[in-house]
């Protein structure tokens, strides 16, 4: 099963995902809406996928992105956001990010690339970093 943790500011848009991630055996172990607090837990859980916002309550997703790949640079990262500004977004690609959901957008493209992105044999090296939107 594929561990996942979700850094997102507002619960809300994430209940559909959680679902649909349970429903492909990907399991949610922990949340939180707190950049901060998404860092120390990061170094704890280790999990498979991390799923980022750029808003946060405390600090900001682009510096959780920053701080991770730091440390962890063979973590894989998906920004999910309402934010659809170009040059944030490549910034994320630049910082190691290896997609890009611009909200709204098609959940079959989101499990297509989740999927393919945690399947173990593939590295991160082998895939395209990608803006859904």
């Amino acid at each position: 099963m594929v561990s996942v943790m979700i850094v997102e500011n507002s619960a809300k848009p994430w209940v559909s995902i959680k679902r649909l991630l349970s429903s492909i055996n990907f399991d949610v172990v922990y949340e939180t809406g707190n950049g901060y607090e998404a860092i120390e837990k990061f170094k704890v859980i280790n999990p498979d996928l991390l799923l980022l916002d750029l808003v946060l309550s405390k600090g900001d997703g682009k510096s959780v992105l920053k701080e991770i790949k730091k440390n962890y640079p063979n973590s894989k990262i998906i920004i999910i956001t309402l934010q659809s500004d170009k040059n944030l977004i490549d910034e994320c690609y630049t910082l190691g990010a290896q997609a890009c959901f611009t909200i709204p957008y098609k959940m079959k493209d989101f499990v297509k690339f989740v999927t393919k992105l945690c399947d173990s044999s593939k590295t991160t090296n082998e895939l395209t970093p990608i803006i859904f939107d």
